[in-house]
């Protein structure tokens, strides 16, 4: 088993709001402890969730991640961080590279902005070149 850092620059705060805007819902807390009063913030939310969503979906394309975190975001550096391990490292690995499955994978796939981002990116996961918005680490 070995542990795997994964950090973007999209925003992939896990709010736990799970579904499109109800109403007779709002007001309430979502999982940041942030209090949604109205549709625009309950949309925000839903937004930052799906991207969380969609970075765990195209881990999930080859591996069941166990003992995923929760994001942690370093306002200072405009990056969303979280860890998870892989039982079988030989699922992410591609060309020698620990976590090159995983690098191929993100590739293009589309993510949500205007949430919390500090820099100019694109509308698509990068995971390679100069103007990548996400990488792995092999920690152990």
């Amino acid at each position: 088993m070995i542990r795997v850092k994964c950090s973007t620059r999209f925003d992939i705060t896990e709010t736990g709001v799970k579904n499109r805007s109800h109403k007779a819902r709002i007001v309430f807390r979502d999982a940041t402890g942030r209090e949604i009063t109205n549709e625009l913030e309950w949309n925000r939310a839903r937004n930052q969730q799906c991207n969380w969503e969609t970075v765990n979906q195209v881990i999930s394309l080859r591996t069941l991640p166990e003992n995923i975190s929760r994001p942690v975001h370093k306002a200072d550096i405009g990056i969303w961080t979280f860890e998870f391990a892989v039982v079988d490292p030989a699922s992410i690995t591609h060309d020698s590279n620990p976590v090159g499955y995983l690098l191929n994978d993100c590739a293009d796939v589309p993510m949500i902005l205007g949430l919390n981002e500090t820099s100019n990116i694109t509308p698509f996961l990068i995971s390679s070149g100069p103007d990548a918005n996400i990488w792995f680490e092999v920690l152990a």
